[in-house]
C-alpha cells in the first residue's frame, strides 16, 4: 500500500523527525495524535534504534514498537514493526517513509508492506491515513517554526 504528501517544511527537517534524533518532538508538535514517544533501546536517530510510540487512531489509543534502519543517501526510514496493536491483525508490518525531491517541493512516499493473519482482515487503510494525517500536521507546525 503507498501514498504520497507534499511537504513545504525543510525535508531535513521532517526526516531528522522520522529518523528517530527528533522524533522526541512529535508528541509536542502534534499531541492530538500522538500522546507519548520512549526510546526503548539505542539511542535517538541510530540505526538499529528501538521507540515505542503510542498514539490515538479512530478514538483508540494504540501502541507501535518500531525498530528503525536509516538510509541517509537516499533519504529513505525503514520502520520494523516488533509489537504493536497493528500485529493484532498482520502478521508482519513495515513502514518504509521516502523523501523525493519534486521542483521546488518534496513528496513524503509512504509504502506501507503487511502480510494480513488471515484473509477477513481489512487492508491497513486506517493506519496509512493516520500517517498522511500525521505528516500533514507536522509539516504545517515544521512550516510554521
Amino acid at each position: 500500500m503507498e501514498g504520497e504528501v507534499e511537504i513545504k517544511c525543510d525535508a531535513d527537517e521532517l526526516f531528522e523527525i522520522g529518523s528517530g534524533k527528533k522524533a522526541h518532538t512529535v508528541p509536542n508538535l502534534s499531541p492530538d495524535k500522538v500522546s507519548k514517544l520512549d526510546l526503548h533501546e539505542g539511542e535517538w536517530g541510530d540505526h538499529g534504534s528501538i521507540k515505542v510510540w503510542t498514539y490515538v487512531t479512530e478514538g483508540k489509543v494504540e501502541t507501535f514498537k518500531e525498530k528503525v534502519t536509516i538510509d541517509e543517501e537516499n533519504k529513505t526510514i525503514h520502520l520494523t514493526v516488533v509489537e504493536g496493536h497493528c500485529l493484532d491483525l498482520y502478521k508482519s508490518y513495515n513502514i518504509i517513509y521516502q523523501i523525493i525531491p519534486k521542483g521546488e517541493t518534496n513528496v513524503l512516499k509512504i509504502t506501507i508492506e503487511y502480510e494480513k493473519r488471515n484473509e477477513d482482515v481489512p487492508p491497513p487503510q486506517k493506519y496509512m491515513d493516520f500517517i498522511i494525517d500525521l505528516v500533514k500536521d507536522l509539516d504545517a507546525k515544521l512550516v510554521m517554526a
